[in-house]
């Protein structure tokens, strides 16, 4: 999973201000930070430079009922306004088991290397990623809008291998029940004289009600330096069928991590159409 990474400003938290250097309180979704220019050797010396926060063409929510978010570092417009008021559920490695229980995330200001640089030499200084952090640790992925999921200890499903070159297979385990990935796809010659794959995606095969099922779960066009990753199998919404989470990424400067929930599959599919959160890195 590629995750942007950006450099936090420690002063976000616990800021100074000082009346000299008014902050804006103008309607925000986060404060506005400050830190000094120079180490002082004297207080009354200091100088503070202001960050303001740019809240301006934030993302509105996503239009699917179902949002899925994950812990990490992410350009303004990949986090939309709100995201840390929705009523969250995580899910947590704790004591040798995944549990899924309620989660709270903090959306704080910071400063962006891509799209802040231009700012560093202006008095005006903006800060505007966005990191999203939760309030315990080891959470693998957290997610809102799902009606009637079960709190407490998720099942999960055993598999010995993430990645698939194209044509080959592997088996997920659940409840002494197999389920079946097939990766396909076409293997290319680049002018770099290195490898791609071309065509690329994985279909899934399982019993559902007795009945097998096939179900292409995602396929790419074209690949640059990337593959799909299965990251974890478990019954999240309990119908006695794994539930899968994906890395789906057809491109190394991408994060395109895709939750499959099982419980609403329409007729002749194990899998209804994945909640996807997409990120760019640069």
């Amino acid at each position: 999973m590629r995750k942007l990474l950006l450099f936090a400003l420690l002063p976000l938290l616990g800021c100074k201000h000082t009346p000299e250097n008014p902050v804006d309180d103008s309607p925000t979704d986060h404060a506005v930070a400050e830190e000094p220019t120079d180490t002082p050797t004297n207080l009354k010396d200091t100088t503070y430079v202001a960050y303001q926060v740019d809240t301006t063409e934030l993302s509105p929510a996503p239009q699917e009922p179902v949002h899925l978010l994950v812990e990490g570092t992410f350009h303004k417009n990949e986090v939309w306004r709100g995201a840390d008021k929705e009523n969250w559920l995580g899910l947590f490695y704790e004591d040798n088991q995944y549990i899924l229980r309620p989660a709270s995330l903090q959306v704080i200001p910071v400063f962006d290397p891509i799209h802040d640089a231009h700012s560093l030499n202006s008095p005006h200084r903006v800060i505007s990623g966005r990191e999203v952090v939760g309030d315990a640790p080891n959470a693998l992925f957290y997610v809102s809008g799902i009606l009637n999921l079960k709190k407490g200890p998720v099942d999960t499903a055993a598999f010995n291998k993430a990645v698939l070159p194209a044509n080959k297979e592997l088996v997920y385990t659940f409840k002494e029940k197999k389920y079946l990935i097939q990766a396909f796809g076409d293997s290319i010659k680049l002018p770099s004289k290195e490898y791609s794959y071309q065509n690329y995606g994985w279909r899934v095969s399982g019993k559902k009600n007795g009945v097998r099922v096939n179900q292409v779960l995602a396929e790419d066009e074209f690949f640059e330096d990337s593959i799909y990753v299965l990251l974890w199998a478990g019954d999240l919404d309990h119908d006695n069928i794994p539930d899968l989470l994906l890395d789906m990424s057809n491109h190394f400067n991408v994060s395109k991590i895709g939750l499959f929930l099982s419980s609403g599959a329409g007729k002749g599919k194990l899998y209804k159409k994945p909640v996807v959160l997409e990120t760019v890195g640069s």
